[in-house]
């Protein structure tokens, strides 16, 4: 198999973002950049230069009307929408629009074998008050705990004191409780689940940093266009509070050079 470089994953990413917002467009669901990709598109114009994935976000309820629109109706044979809903070997409660023509070798511990892919949130509602919506992120952070114990995978390029902290662990582990962790922390994202959001939201789903996660409902009542890379997407208009919570008030400024490097592990390849 061919090894795909650095600049053909994010081309091909890129590929899938045009993909997804062209049906949220045509089907006029509510999208929106979000996590890393809302700070590159700020910050860069386009991708972070030392990162190597895609984030958008999507209210719940067009989320899930994606879920069941994009299998019936996609264009691209090609390109799958995998999620807790439709593939019970998925290892996050989130949603991966996949390019099937690809293998992703990720250091994941999962018989789960997709493509490269772009990653789509579902923003949930939290509650009405700071107390509610502190509780939803606290008990959906300790799950989510739980949930990366079962996907850690011992891998080479890892240090090797690390590994054995993974190996340790994962005997100590409950073996084959993802499954049941997934659904326990799909049932805590949804509970205040309704059409119109609640005044506190949040990427519950991947949160991992508490509260400072929690966001506020009118921070995604308007959306504007920006550029990213060669296209325009659209991001919420007060963007500025969402990524002054995710990361801090100084985002805009460059990390220190030894921090400038992705967070994930893989390699891919084109399929034969």
């Amino acid at each position: 198999m061919k090894e795909i470089s650095l600049p053909e994953q994010k081309k091909i990413m890129m590929d899938l973002l045009l993909e997804f917002t062209s049906f949220c467009e045509k089907h006029h669901l509510t999208y929106f950049l979000t996590g890393g990709t809302l700070l590159g598109a700020i910050r860069h114009k386009g991708f972070i230069p030392w990162d190597d994935d895609i984030d958008v976000g999507m209210p719940r309820s067009d989320y899930e009307k994606f879920i069941t629109l994009y299998p019936k109706e996609k264009k691209t044979s090609y390109y799958d929408f995998f999620c807790l809903e439709n593939n019970e070997e998925i290892y996050v409660p989130s949603g991966k629009l996949v390019d099937n023509r690809t293998i992703l070798d990720e250091a994941v511990d999962s018989d789960l074998k997709m493509g490269i892919y772009i990653d789509i949130f579902p923003l949930d509602n939290v509650g009405d008050t700071l107390e509610d919506a502190k509780r939803v992120f606290q008990k959906t952070i300790d799950i989510r705990k739980k949930i990366d114990v079962q996907n850690w995978k011992i891998v080479k390029e890892r240090a090797w004191y690390k590994n054995v902290i993974i190996y340790i662990i994962k005997l100590l582990s409950p073996k084959g409780k993802r499954k049941e962790l997934l659904k326990e922390l799909d049932k805590a994202c949804r509970e205040f689940e309704q059409d119109t959001m609640t005044n506190y939201v949040g990427f519950v789903c991947a949160a991992h940093n508490g509260v400072k996660e929690i966001l506020k409902k009118e921070w995604f009542e308007e959306y504007k266009l920006t550029p990213f890379e060669e296209y325009e997407f659209k991001i919420p208009v007060r963007y500025d509070e969402i990524l002054t919570g995710f990361y801090n008030a100084n985002y805009m400024e460059l990390p220190p050079e030894s921090k400038r490097k992705t967070h994930h592990m893989y390699k891919t390849y084109y399929k034969d």
